[in-house]
């Protein structure tokens, strides 16, 4: 009964999550990714862990084990497939989806970015990237950010590009001065 109800609830997650294109991590806001710049320690660990890998597992671990039933196997060798299976698949979701976000692939970042304002959580520095929160599709993102702009935490910022997964920002009421002007 377990399986067939991770099977359903993870698979129908699984499905509106690909067709409605989100997908977030659970490394945000401040802890031990608090320095934007670190890219290690649990932060690292943590960014690995998106909503859509999480449901990955959960319908895999279904799946699996549902396999396993029919297969006729007993029930610890059913809940070990179904682990492996849903470990498996949660590990690739994972890693693909973090490989993505980095390289700015995934849809709600390159395409719907741009232009947006946002709020400076973590300044960015000469030579050490910050972290800025901007909202898409009414869901809130945060996201590393670089800026030529002297910017101080909870300071409005402009989207003006995105490379690697990493936002280029400008300081709002510089690029509001320089429109007006020129």
């Amino acid at each position: 009964m377990l399986y067939l109800f991770c099977f359903i609830v993870g698979g129908g997650l699984l499905a509106f999550s690909v067709i409605g294109g989100h997908d977030h991590d659970f490394s945000g806001g401040g802890g031990a990714d608090a320095d934007a710049g670190a890219e290690h320690g649990l932060g690292e660990v943590a960014s690995y862990f998106s909503l859509r890998a999480i449901i990955s597992f959960v319908a895999f671990f279904g799946l699996g084990g549902l396999a396993a039933r029919g297969l006729g196997l007993g029930g610890l060798t059913q809940l070990g497939f179904a682990l492996i299976c849903g470990l498996l698949v949660g590990a690739f979701a994972a890693v693909a989806l973090r490989l993505a976000r980095t390289r700015g692939e995934t849809d709600t970042h390159a395409s719907k970015l741009e232009g947006r304002v946002g709020k400076v959580l973590v300044a960015p520095a000469l030579g050490r990237l910050g972290k800025v929160e901007v909202t898409v599709a009414g869901q809130t993102e945060q996201m590393l950010a670089r800026s030529d702009d002297p910017l101080l935490p909870g300071a409005s910022v402009i989207v003006i590009g995105i490379a690697g997964g990493v936002l280029d920002v400008r300081a709002w009421e510089l690029h509001s001065a320089v429109s007006e002007g020129g």
